[in-house]
């Protein structure tokens, strides 16, 4: 007799795997360093104009949960940064800077580069 367990119970097993959390931390690790790479180049990029200010005010790491790992970029306004401030409102129409002919900055996306989503 075959005793199946439940997805949920199954997806406990598999993420709790020594082979499964070394991949994870592995992959976490290489989107850490291509995520400070990224960084790096807007610091010294004219292209990019957005990431200036003292050293250490925007950076990137890397943390853990119990089993997944995350990519960070840490910074006073990282959304700004990662997709740009058109979200804001803080520009255009109503907005606090809308007398500013300029469009908003776009972003960087630091972190969805890092990932290959973009």
């Amino acid at each position: 007799m075959v005793r199946l367990i439940g997805q949920k119970a199954m997806n406990r097993v598999v993420s709790h795997d020594s082979e499964t959390q070394s991949a994870v931390h592995k992959k976490t690790h290489e989107v850490g360093a291509k995520a400070e790479a990224n960084l790096a180049e807007a610091r010294g990029s004219t292209r990019w104009h957005k990431i200036h200010g003292p050293s250490g005010l925007t950076s990137t790491s890397t943390s853990f949960g119990d089993t997944d790992g995350f990519a960070n970029l840490n910074a006073p306004n990282a959304m700004a940064i990662e997709f740009g401030h058109s979200p804001s409102g803080v520009f255009g129409p109503g907005g606090s800077l809308e007398h500013v002919e300029t469009k908003a900055p776009r972003g960087l996306y630091i972190l969805n580069r890092a990932a290959g989503i973009l």
